[in-house]
Formats: C-alpha cells, sequence, structure tokens
C-alpha cells in the first residue's frame, strides 16, 4: 500500500463509496469530496507554490513542473524536453553525476521525472524530516545545471535508444507518431516527447543550453508540496532556496499555431512486419478543462472502461474480431485527439474494425446513451479521482496539472461536481460535434513489407460527415 497506513485508507474508501452513492442518485453539481486546502506561495522571481498539508504519515512528495514540453520545441529540436528530463540528474556545478538521486534514496525516498507534450515534471517522495534538503537539490539544479560535451553525448545516447525500444522496434510502435504527424499540419503536437533521431543527433551543444536558460528558470516554474510538513519552515525555505534565483531575460513564449479546422478524412495505409492487422483512428477535440471536455472524458469510459464498455464487448467479446481494442483522450493544454484503436484477431481485417468502431460511434451520435450507463462511467471517474487522493504522489500530480496546465490549482475541489453536472444530452451533442469523418484522421497498419503510402479518402469509415 503507497504512503499509506489502514486508518488512512479506511476513510478514503469511505469517501469512494459516498461517491458511487452521489453518482447513482444523480446529484448534479454536488461536491462528493471534501476539499483540499491549499496555500499558494509566489515568489518575486516569478516561481510559483502549491502547498497541501496532510497529516497521516511521515512523507512528503515535492514536484517540480516545469511549464516546456515537446509543444515548446522549435523545428530541428524535437526531443529537447526529453533530453532535459536526464540532463537534470547529471550534476550541476555543486553535485556530481547522479548525486541527486543518491541523496534521495540515501534519505529513505524515491525519485524520478517525465515529460509530456505541455510540461517536464520531476518528483520525489521523502520521509518528511528530508523536505529541506529535497528543496535545495531541486533549487540547485533550477539554475546551476552542468551540461558538458560528455553529459550531453551519454544522455543523447540514451534518448536515442529509449526511442529505439519504445517506438521503433515495437510492432505497431510508429503508428501513433503517423497519426499525429498526419492529424495535424501546423499545431506543435505533430511530433511526440520521444523526440525525433535526427533533431537529436544534429542538436548542437550550444542550443540545448540556450534551451535550459530559456525554460528551467524560475518564472516558468511550480512547486507542488504535499504531505506532512510544517507550511511555515516550508514557505521559509521556498523564499531561501527559490528567491535568490533569476528569471529568464526574455519572456516566455506562450503562443502556439492553431490547428485550422480539418475539412476532409485523412487516411494512411501503412504496410509493416507485423502479425496482425491494427488501425487507429484520431478525431479532434477541444483542449482540456473546456466544457465538452468533461463529456468527452465520460466517453472514454463509456467506450473503454472494463470488460463491460462499449468497444470491448462489441469487438472483442461479442463478435471476437479483435484481439485489443480501446478508447482514448489525449487531453491537453492546447486541443488535441480522441482516439479509438485496435489489433484485429487472425483472419479478420482492419476495415471490418472500422466498420464495427464506426457503428458504435454513430449509435452515440443517433440517441442518447442510457442514464445507468452515463451513471456507470461517472462512478468511475469519481472513484478514480478518490483513489487519486490515497498518495501524496498522485495528488500532487492533480495539484500541479491543474496549477500548470489548467491555471487554478482549486480545479481539484470541483472537478467532481463537473462530472456530475454532465447529462445524456452533453454526451451525444459531444459525439455528435467531434465524431465526424470530416474530423477523422484514420491510420492503418496491415502485415506487408515495411512502408507507408497515402490511400484516397474514397470509401473511408468512422463516424458521419
Amino acid at each position: 500500500m503507497e504512503h499509506g497506513t489502514a486508518r488512512y485508507i479506511a476513510p478514503r474508501l469511505a469517501l469512494a463509496l459516498s461517491i458511487v452513492s452521489a453518482a447513482a442518485a444523480g446529484a448534479a453539481g454536488t461536491q462528493p469530496l471534501p476539499p483540499v486546502q491549499i496555500q499558494q506561495i509566489r515568489l518575486a522571481n516569478g516561481l510559483k507554490a502549491v502547498l497541501v498539508q496532510r497529516k497521516e504519515s511521515p512523507v512528503v512528495t515535492l514536484e517540480v513542473w516545469y511549464h516546456v514540453g515537446s509543444k515548446n520545441e522549435a523545428p530541428g529540436m524535437a526531443g529537447f524536453a526529453h533530453l532535459f528530463e536526464h540532463l537534470m540528474f547529471d550534476g550541476t556545478k555543486e553535485l556530481g553525476r547522479d548525486q541527486f538521486s543518491r541523496y534521495i534514496v540515501g534519505a529513505g525516498g524515491v525519485d524520478n521525472a517525465y515529460t509530456t507534450v505541455d510540461a517536464t515534471v520531476f518528483w520525489e517522495t521523502i520521509p518528511s524530516a528530508t523536505l529541506p534538503l529535497a528543496l535545495w537539490l531541486e533549487a540547485d539544479r533550477m539554475r546551476n545545471l552542468k551540461v558538458t560535451e560528455k553529459t550531453f553525448d551519454t544522455e543523447r545516447e540514451v534518448v536515442e535508444e529509449e526511442r529505439r525500444f519504445r517506438l521503433d522496434s515495437q510492432p505497431y510502435g510508429t503508428m501513433i507518431e503517423r497519426l499525429y504527424q498526419n492529424a495535424f499540419t501546423v499545431s506543435p503536437y505533430r511530433h511526440l516527447p520521444i523526440g525525433s533521431m535526427k533533431a537529436i543527433e544534429r542538436a548542437k551543444l550550444s542550443e540545448v543550453r540556450a534551451f535550459y536558460d530559456r525554460y528551467y528558470v524560475p518564472n516558468n516554474a511550480t512547486l507542488v508540496v504535499v504531505g506532512d510538513f510544517s507550511r511555515a519552515q516550508a514557505e521559509r525555505l521556498i523564499r531561501e532556496d527559490f528567491g535568490p534565483l533569476k528569471p529568464s531575460r526574455n519572456p516566455i513564449p506562450r503562443e502556439f499555431p492553431a490547428e485550422p479546422p480539418q475539412t476532409h478524412e485523412r487516411i494512411v495505409k501503412l504496410r509493416q512486419q507485423v502479425a496482425l492487422p491494427a488501425f487507429v483512428m484520431g478525431y479532434h477535440i477541444p483542449a482540456d478543462g473546456t466544457p465538452d471536455s468533461y463529456a468527452l472524458r465520460l466517453l472514454v469510459n463509456i467506450l473503454s472502461e472494463g470488460d463491460s464498455s462499449w468497444i470491448y464487448r462489441r469487438l472483442v467479446y461479442q463478435e471476437q474480431i479483435a484481439l485489443e481494442a480501446e478508447a482514448e483522450g489525449d487531453f491537453t493544454e492546447e486541443p488535441n485527439l480522441f482516439l479509438v484503436f485496435a489489433v484485429m484477431n487472425s483472419g479478420h481485417t482492419d476495415a471490418q474494425g472500422e466498420a464495427a468502431m464506426a457503428a458504435i460511434l454513430d449509435r452515440l451520435r443517433e440517441r442518447p446513451a442510457r442514464q445507468a450507463t452515463l451513471d456507470k462511467a461517472k462512478r468511475q471517474i469519481l472513484f478514480r479521482m478518490a483513489k487519486d487522493l490515497e498518495t501524496t504522489r498522485r495528488e500532487a500530480d492533480e495539484l500541479g496539472y491543474d496549477a500548470v496546465i489548467l491555471r487554478h490549482p482549486g480545479l481539484i475541489n470541483s472537478a467532481a461536481g463537473r462530472f456530475l453536472a454532465v447529462t445524456r444530452q452533453e454526451i451525444q451533442s459531444a459525439a455528435r460535434k467531434y465524431f465526424r469523418r470530416r474530423n477523422l484522421t484514420l491510420i492503418e497498419v496491415d502485415p506487408s513489407r515495411p512502408g507507408g503510402v497515402e490511400r484516397p479518402a474514397a470509401g473511408a469509415k468512422g463516424g458521419s460527415r
């Protein structure tokens, strides 16, 4: 049980059950979770901090959210944010390579990092008494990182190997990458956080250092501290450790090209050395935090959460035409994609899977889902929200996402009510608005020799126009 005790988990499970009851009763607009008490700090250099005290166990999670992800990478720099996810552990003017993690692990904690299209996040879960050390370590690497030719070359190889392992050498590994390359024409979401081999190989040390000086600065960072700590001590340490750090000299760019509305379906047929046919459909959707995003998140659950979900039940269980089938929403700071995906069973074609998937999406467009179906989706989401409050790490992640990507950490206190308020008609409206053929990009993968060709759009499947 992660960072928890029986006396702590039991009340949380009781809260989860109260959520189930509230959703089943149709308590639209209510807030079944107890409010999170949030303290916010802003320093003169632009650094922001979000603090939440929890006294259940002597543990603290510290996260540093840098508002820089793959969407901030200029042409020729694809993979720079991911590169810094690694470089930030490679030593500073004060510390040698890997010493950051050695201090954290030596104190009984764990640490790691991850990169998304919108942010790069570094985190530690530590014994409460170690918070002063963790804050100092994070402040040190925020402005004192030492990027040398040796560390750059080492991490460049690590990132390249990670891409080979996760994408290039995996069956269907590049299918999602091809989807984004074809679904977007100008949006920076065209390339994934994993990065480009060519860009990383061609990168110069001067460009990498300039990227660090532009984005890994206090005025582009948000600290999140959740757990058992003294607020007075935490605020004092944050001001002492981070206050002297200088912000970037130039404004951090926040304007990104808006993807024009898609006016016709786009279909790409790939022939690769895979065992079974597969396909992925991508539909453009609005940014996270917009009114439609709540209905779309519920649609993900209706379509793909559990064995009784619509996609699994039809394609995998009833018709047995697919080995795997699911839906997922890529909910991000800027408009992104709603994905439906399937790997077909032996003897079945991707065209069969697309037809079955289109029938499911058309059903959502033609008539509202049953109230019982919507209530079940709400229970699933809200139960997951309750579980996310079980650990300091999960709560810190949610607070950081709300603070940085959605611009308001207090959304953690209103999200449950927003989901409960979604109606059957809003679910249908979202399906009608976004699951349209002209809004579709379809990637098909068939077993054969490698290579990709564009296929004419005529006769495509995947929702009404």
